[in-house]
């Protein structure tokens, strides 16, 4: 029996099949996106359907050689070698082809041509508030996307991406990079001109786009406000803060209009009204579409507390400042 298993050709059987079936799970693997959206973990789990189907099939060889003859098993050696040498062809190819896309993706400059604008326009108008978001053709979105520049220096924009296909499968459309000035101070290098993110401090470390929606690698944010430019990026590369927790890191907030605005005692329209004459309002608290909070006069003095509506309709009802 031993002197069967142990023939040259049956061992080279043993191997083939081993390494036939193993290309085999992957692919499976590929037709399953059994490795889609699951991050570090997507290469092993492609890996272990490769293992599984090449680990069944190179056990069920010994089975195979021990029962069938050796013209046989010689036989199948050359099929298994050809389906073997087939699927390195077909992989190749289209490692070639991905290549050959990578080759063709446009060119854009990360640093600009000359040193004497080190920043473009649209980043140099830095603002310390926002413009209230309260018109029709304005959205409020689902939030804030702050992008980690510490560690990432080079934040990349996507156009119209695919989202059923990975970061990977996608080719930039320009970018924006980052470096530390002489005081150690971050500034910009390099970013387009269109650029003129919803919230903009450098000085400060702050750089805030608004969030327009979220998938799993991707999330949709705004560029540009006055131009309504959207762009993609990759959301590993910073944090998305939603509404509520973007208004509680406020040093306060205040009416777009006062007019019809009304403070109460619970977050509810026909509750009891709160009467104090305040300018300003410190967050403590949101819940749905309201918000608790110190009222504050002009000099911070603080003249009660109590709910407000920060949000009807999908409208935003306050302005907000994080400076002051």
């Amino acid at each position: 029996m031993m002197k069967k298993l142990l023939k040259l050709a049956n061992i080279a059987f043993y191997f083939l099949m081993l390494l036939v079936f193993f290309a085999i799970g992957l692919y499976v693997a590929g037709l399953l996106e059994a490795g889609k959206n699951q991050g570090l973990a997507g290469g092993a789990i492609v890996l272990g359907y490769g293992a599984l189907f090449g680990g069944i099939a190179f056990i069920f060889s010994f089975f195979i050689a021990y029962h069938i003859k050796h013209k046989l098993i010689v036989r199948f050696n050359w099929l298994l070698l050809l389906l073997l040498v087939i699927t390195y062809g077909i992989t190749h190819y289209r490692y070639l082809e991905r290549q050959n896309k990578q080759e063709e993706k446009p060119d854009f400059k990360e640093i600009p041509p000359t040193e004497a604008k080190t920043e473009p326009t649209a980043l140099l108008e830095l603002r310390d508030s926002m413009k209230p978001i309260n018109s029709d053709e304005k959205e409020m979105g689902i939030g804030f996307f702050i992008p980690n520049f510490h560690e990432h220096r080079t934040l990349y924009f996507y156009g119209a991406v695919n989202l059923e296909k990975g970061l990977t499968e996608h080719i930039p459309q320009d970018s924006i990079v980052f470096t530390l000035d002489k005081h150690k101070n971050f500034t910009t290098t390099y970013a387009p001109p269109w650029l003129l993110p919803a919230q903009l401090k450098l000085d400060y470390g702050i750089i805030h786009f608004k969030a327009l929606g979220i998938g799993h690698e991707f999330v949709k944010i705004e560029t540009n406000a006055q131009d309504n430019r959207i762009a993609y990026l990759d959301k590993n590369k910073g944090t998305l803060v939603g509404w509520p927790e973007y208004i509680l890191s406020m040093n306060s907030v205040e009416f777009i209009t006062k007019n019809n605005q009304k403070v109460h005692v619970k977050p509810l329209d026909y509750a009891g009204e709160v009467n104090a004459d305040f300018d300003l309002i410190t967050p403590l608290f949101v819940e749905g579409d309201w918000l608790y909070g110190v009222l504050l006069s002009d000099n911070r003095t603080e003249n009660g507390k109590g709910w407000v509506r920060w949000r009807k309709d999908g409208k935003l009802l306050i302005t907000y400042s994080l400076f002051s």
